[in-house]
Protein backbone atom coordinates (compact mmCIF):
# COMPACT_ATOMS: atom_id res chain seq x y z
CA UNK A 1 0.00 0.00 0.00
CA UNK A 2 2.79 2.52 1.01
CA UNK A 3 4.37 1.96 -2.57
CA UNK A 4 1.10 2.49 -3.79
CA UNK A 5 1.35 5.92 -2.72
CA UNK A 6 4.51 6.66 -3.31
CA UNK A 7 4.46 5.57 -6.98
CA UNK A 8 1.68 7.98 -7.21
CA UNK A 9 2.98 11.13 -5.65
CA UNK A 10 6.16 10.03 -7.80
CA UNK A 11 3.96 10.38 -11.21
CA UNK A 12 2.29 13.80 -9.78
CA UNK A 13 5.67 15.28 -8.86
CA UNK A 14 6.76 14.40 -12.38
CA UNK A 15 3.67 16.20 -13.73
CA UNK A 16 4.21 19.19 -12.24
CA UNK A 17 8.08 19.34 -12.89
CA UNK A 18 7.26 18.78 -16.53
CA UNK A 19 4.74 21.34 -16.92
CA UNK A 20 2.39 18.67 -17.91
CA UNK A 21 0.34 18.86 -21.54
CA UNK A 22 -1.05 22.53 -22.10
CA UNK A 23 -4.41 23.33 -22.46
CA UNK A 24 -5.85 22.87 -26.02
CA UNK A 25 -8.02 26.18 -25.64
CA UNK A 26 -5.69 28.30 -23.67
CA UNK A 27 -2.45 30.83 -25.66
CA UNK A 28 0.92 29.04 -24.99
CA UNK A 29 3.39 30.58 -22.47
CA UNK A 30 6.50 32.00 -24.00
CA UNK A 31 9.54 33.04 -21.82
CA UNK A 32 11.16 35.19 -23.70
CA UNK A 33 14.83 35.45 -23.89
CA UNK A 34 14.65 31.68 -23.25
CA UNK A 35 12.78 29.48 -25.17
CA UNK A 36 13.92 28.27 -28.42
CA UNK A 37 12.66 28.61 -32.08
CA UNK A 38 11.50 25.00 -33.14
CA UNK A 39 12.39 25.49 -36.68
CA UNK A 40 15.53 28.10 -36.86
CA UNK A 41 16.63 27.33 -32.95
CA UNK A 42 16.96 30.95 -32.39
CA UNK A 43 16.19 32.14 -28.85
CA UNK A 44 12.03 33.72 -29.20
CA UNK A 45 12.78 37.41 -28.19
CA UNK A 46 9.86 39.47 -29.67
CA UNK A 47 6.17 38.81 -28.66
CA UNK A 48 4.76 41.04 -31.59
CA UNK A 49 6.26 38.41 -33.86
CA UNK A 50 6.39 35.25 -32.03
CA UNK A 51 3.98 32.58 -32.49
CA UNK A 52 2.93 28.64 -31.31
CA UNK A 53 0.71 26.19 -31.93
CA UNK A 54 -0.75 23.32 -29.84
CA UNK A 55 -1.33 19.66 -30.83
CA UNK A 56 -4.08 17.65 -30.49
CA UNK A 57 -2.18 15.65 -27.51
CA UNK A 58 -1.49 19.19 -25.76
CA UNK A 59 2.45 19.51 -26.81
CA UNK A 60 3.43 22.92 -27.77
CA UNK A 61 5.48 24.19 -30.05
CA UNK A 62 7.22 27.57 -29.93
CA UNK A 63 8.43 29.64 -32.87
CA UNK A 64 10.25 33.72 -33.54
CA UNK A 65 8.19 34.18 -36.25
CA UNK A 66 4.75 32.96 -38.34
CA UNK A 67 7.06 32.03 -41.01
CA UNK A 68 8.80 30.14 -38.99
CA UNK A 69 5.95 28.37 -37.61
CA UNK A 70 4.28 27.91 -41.12
CA UNK A 71 7.56 26.15 -42.18
CA UNK A 72 7.88 24.08 -39.24
CA UNK A 73 4.65 22.75 -40.02
CA UNK A 74 4.30 22.20 -43.54
CA UNK A 75 7.71 19.66 -43.07
CA UNK A 76 6.34 17.47 -40.13
CA UNK A 77 2.71 17.75 -40.98
CA UNK A 78 1.70 17.00 -37.08
CA UNK A 79 -2.10 16.80 -35.74
CA UNK A 80 -2.20 20.57 -34.75
CA UNK A 81 -4.90 21.98 -32.99
CA UNK A 82 -4.61 25.19 -33.13
CA UNK A 83 -2.66 28.00 -34.02
CA UNK A 84 -1.49 31.60 -31.83
CA UNK A 85 -0.42 34.40 -33.35
CA UNK A 86 0.65 37.64 -31.51
CA UNK A 87 -1.25 41.16 -32.47
CA UNK A 88 1.09 43.33 -33.63
CA UNK A 89 -0.17 46.32 -32.11
CA UNK A 90 -1.11 44.62 -28.59
CA UNK A 91 0.87 41.77 -28.46
CA UNK A 92 -1.69 39.63 -26.59
CA UNK A 93 -2.45 36.35 -28.70
CA UNK A 94 -5.01 35.43 -31.07
CA UNK A 95 -6.47 32.04 -32.27
CA UNK A 96 -4.98 32.65 -36.09
CA UNK A 97 -8.06 32.02 -37.87
CA UNK A 98 -9.23 35.19 -36.59
CA UNK A 99 -6.89 37.06 -37.60
CA UNK A 100 -6.06 39.45 -40.50
CA UNK A 101 -1.95 38.57 -42.13
CA UNK A 102 -0.15 41.58 -43.81
CA UNK A 103 3.09 40.63 -45.52
CA UNK A 104 5.19 43.33 -45.41
CA UNK A 105 9.54 44.12 -46.61
CA UNK A 106 9.37 47.52 -44.38
CA UNK A 107 9.14 45.48 -41.03
CA UNK A 108 12.26 43.42 -40.34
CA UNK A 109 10.68 40.49 -39.29
CA UNK A 110 12.75 37.14 -37.54
CA UNK A 111 14.42 35.03 -40.06
CA UNK A 112 12.48 37.38 -42.83
CA UNK A 113 9.47 36.40 -43.26
CA UNK A 114 7.68 39.88 -43.23
CA UNK A 115 4.58 38.71 -41.93
CA UNK A 116 2.92 40.41 -39.00
CA UNK A 117 -0.68 39.49 -37.56
CA UNK A 118 -3.74 41.93 -36.72
CA UNK A 119 -6.80 41.26 -34.45
CA UNK A 120 -8.07 44.03 -36.03
CA UNK A 121 -8.77 44.06 -39.69
CA UNK A 122 -8.75 47.94 -39.48
CA UNK A 123 -5.43 47.93 -37.79
CA UNK A 124 -4.12 46.27 -40.78
CA UNK A 125 -5.69 48.47 -43.21
CA UNK A 126 -4.14 51.36 -41.21
CA UNK A 127 -0.75 49.57 -41.53
CA UNK A 128 -1.41 49.03 -45.48
CA UNK A 129 -2.17 53.31 -45.83
CA UNK A 130 1.58 53.71 -44.27
CA UNK A 131 3.35 51.13 -45.23
CA UNK A 132 3.85 48.52 -48.40
CA UNK A 133 2.70 45.17 -48.31
CA UNK A 134 -0.34 42.52 -48.96
CA UNK A 135 -2.94 41.29 -46.70
CA UNK A 136 -3.82 37.36 -46.54
CA UNK A 137 -5.86 35.23 -45.13
CA UNK A 138 -4.91 32.55 -42.26
CA UNK A 139 -5.42 29.11 -45.09
CA UNK A 140 -4.11 31.20 -48.29
CA UNK A 141 -0.82 31.98 -46.11
CA UNK A 142 -0.40 28.78 -44.77
CA UNK A 143 -0.95 27.34 -48.52
CA UNK A 144 1.20 29.56 -50.15
CA UNK A 145 4.21 28.63 -47.53
CA UNK A 146 3.43 24.80 -47.57
CA UNK A 147 3.47 24.96 -51.24
CA UNK A 148 7.11 26.77 -51.33
CA UNK A 149 5.77 29.92 -53.60
CA UNK A 150 6.34 31.69 -50.27
CA UNK A 151 9.19 32.42 -48.33
CA UNK A 152 11.57 34.93 -47.46
CA UNK A 153 13.52 35.18 -50.72
CA UNK A 154 9.86 35.38 -52.80
CA UNK A 155 8.47 38.21 -50.63
CA UNK A 156 8.89 40.57 -52.38
CA UNK A 157 6.85 38.89 -55.01
CA UNK A 158 4.61 37.16 -53.50
CA UNK A 159 3.67 40.96 -51.63
CA UNK A 160 3.37 42.57 -55.42
CA UNK A 161 1.35 40.00 -56.46
CA UNK A 162 -0.99 39.51 -53.93
CA UNK A 163 -1.69 43.51 -54.18
CA UNK A 164 -2.46 43.20 -57.80
CA UNK A 165 -4.99 40.41 -56.71
CA UNK A 166 -6.34 42.03 -53.93
CA UNK A 167 -6.96 45.41 -55.72
CA UNK A 168 -8.01 44.07 -59.41
CA UNK A 169 -10.18 40.53 -58.36
CA UNK A 170 -10.90 41.06 -54.17
CA UNK A 171 -11.41 44.15 -53.26
CA UNK A 172 -11.28 45.18 -49.91
CA UNK A 173 -14.45 43.80 -48.80
CA UNK A 174 -13.51 40.73 -49.58
CA UNK A 175 -10.34 40.44 -47.27
CA UNK A 176 -12.54 39.48 -43.96
CA UNK A 177 -11.96 36.03 -42.84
Amino acid sequence: MKLRYLLILLSLGLLVACGGNQSLEEPPEIRYGEDVCEECSMIVNEPRFSASYVLMDGTVRRFDGIGEMLAYDSKHGEDVHIYWVHDYNSEEWINAQDATFLLSTDVHTPMGWGMLAFAAKGDAEQFLAEYEGAMMRWDDLNTAVAAGELNPTTLSAHIHNQSETSHDEMGHEDMDH
